[in-house]
């Protein structure tokens, strides 16, 4: 477990919980914070070793920058609806 990552949660500490709004060109996206406050933000160095595909309307987990507050860091995609085959699909 990294250091950064608080004991028995499921993100690391610091992290914020947001909803994505829209996506923007270069793999960013915007996110709606819970305190209503908006801000870009971009998947951390994890995505590259495994994609992960942000739509809007999903949950996710935002690191800030503590030198500009308007940018952050997605840390992880918390868990919301079942996404893809397992979406509503009966087996047939």
């Amino acid at each position: 477990m990294g250091a950064d990552q608080a004991v028995g949660s499921g993100q690391p500490e610091g992290a914020v919980t947001g909803t994505v709004l829209e996506l923007l060109e270069n793999l960013k996206v915007r996110v709606e914070l819970e305190n209503r406050r908006r801000v870009v933000a971009h998947c951390g160095a994890s995505s590259g070793l495994n994609f992960v595909r942000l739509r809007p309307g999903d949950q996710v987990a935002v690191v800030l920058s503590p030198q500009d507050p308007t940018r952050g860091r997605i840390v992880a995609r918390l868990d919301g609806q079942a996404r893809g085959r397992d979406r509503g699909v009966l087996d047939r």
